[in-house]
């Protein structure tokens, strides 16, 4: 058996062995990046997610505005198979849902 050719050996620049731990390298630092970035687009997705729920908390208004801007597809969508009244309402509950804000009393 060769010594030269054991595990142990340092990778030659340029052979195959190097070539090979540099791709797995790049591979794992690659994939720890993507991580990375999915963790920091998650934290500032909920960051807004929690400004805007604030904000509709805060101010009846902007949660009426947002209320009937998803009313009016929901209505538009079902080609005249809901009242606007059970549009409202489907909107109501999904702001409940999202947001956890009551219809407001605008």
């Amino acid at each position: 058996m060769n010594d030269t050719t054991n595990n142990l050996t340092p990778a030659t620049p340029g052979t195959a062995k190097a070539r090979a731990g540099s791709l797995e390298r790049m591979v794992r630092l690659l994939a720890n990046l993507k991580t990375h970035w999915r963790n920091r687009k998650v934290r500032g997705t909920g960051k807004a997610y929690r400004a805007l729920t604030k904000a509709m908390r805060d101010d009846p208004d902007y949660t009426r505005s947002w209320q009937c801007n998803i009313a009016m597809p929901i209505f538009d969508g079902a080609k005249g198979k809901l009242t606007i009244h059970e549009a409202n309402a489907i909107a109501d509950d999904l702001m409940r849902h999202l947001f956890e804000v009551k219809k407001p009393n605008v």
